[in-house]
């Protein structure tokens, strides 16, 4: 198992463009984040506070906002593109040289989570440091505990397990380089809308509100905030009436509402996260066995 592991992880950093491009795509969103939808927030806090400047400590906050939203954007697209290795075999035949050998075919899918699952984690990971270090600068990383930095690392890794379930049972119908290209670039575009980054949660209409809130991603980016912010938070928020705070924990996603107006606590959002995961990867095995026997 871990030579197939470690076989996936070599033959997707192999190809160096690929990997160095990965990289370059996290600094083009950061830089396209800050100057976009960075100053779409700043300009409606400056509308909502009548005045023509923000603080500091504004500013910060919302960076952390955009860290967040890339955080979880970027966790999704580079385990989805560690999968390219699983898509290449199968193009290439190879996952049938595998399977012919004595190695299950279950280890061999197992092989490519894992190997994707790390990968991501450790794009993701990068993703985050820089872009606070690029954002609020390497002092700011100061304010953030060892509690703090372990509830990120498994706030990321969790979506990153997360994202390899969602994007499983769309892989197992694809089996070339062109059609993956394809879903890559869907379900890049699709995932900042969804998960309230391109878009605040509390800017659209209550049935599209409902559809992001239940979306899986909305709740990791929500607690990733949640963490992230909450320093900035007590900071910006101290003299300022609780309805405040909590309007803008709503309106940008923070705080995510049922239908009913219950707002959903972190535990709450983990379980349905986790039963999330257990149903795709529940969907991907049985659409596996369906293929296995379609055959």
């Amino acid at each position: 198992m871990l030579s197939l592991v470690k076989r996936n992880i070599l033959v997707y950093i192999r190809d160096k463009m690929a990997f160095f491009m990965s990289f370059l795509s996290v600094v083009i969103l950061l830089v396209l984040y800050q100057v976009f939808l960075g100053q779409i927030q700043l300009d409606a806090i400056k509308e909502s506070m009548g005045t023509a400047t923000v603080s500091s400590p504004v500013i910060h906050m919302v960076n952390l906002w955009l860290v967040a939203g890339l955080t979880t954007i970027v966790s999704l697209t580079s385990t989805l593109g560690a999968f390219s290795v699983m898509v290449s075999d199968r193009e290439k035949k190879l996952n049938e040289d595998f399977e012919i050998s004595s190695c299950p075919s279950w280890k061999l899918e197992l092989s490519y989570i894992i190997a994707a699952v790390i990968l991501g984690t450790l794009v993701t990971i990068l993703c985050f440091f820089f872009g606070v270090l690029l954002f609020n600068g390497f002092n700011y990383l100061q304010i953030f505990s060892f509690p703090d930095f372990l509830k990120i690392l498994g706030l990321i890794v969790m979506s990153c397990l997360l994202s390899a379930a969602i994007v499983l049972p769309f892989l197992s119908l694809i089996k070339s380089g062109s059609a993956f290209s394809t879903l890559s670039t869907i379900i890049g575009t699709l995932i900042g809308f969804l998960s309230g980054v391109y878009i605040a949660i509390g800017s659209v209409g209550s049935v599209l509100a409902q559809v992001m809130t239940w979306f899986p991603m909305t709740q990791m980016n929500a607690m990733l905030k949640n963490v992230l912010m909450s320093h900035s938070l007590h900071k910006v928020f101290a003299e300022a009436p609780q309805s405040v705070e909590n309007e803008y924990k709503i309106s940008y996603g923070l705080a995510l509402r049922t239908i009913n107006n219950h707002t959903l606590s972190n535990n709450e959002m983990l379980l349905y996260v986790s039963m999330c995961m257990i149903g795709l990867l529940t969907i991907y095995m049985l659409l596996k066995k369906g293929m296995r026997y379609g055959k």
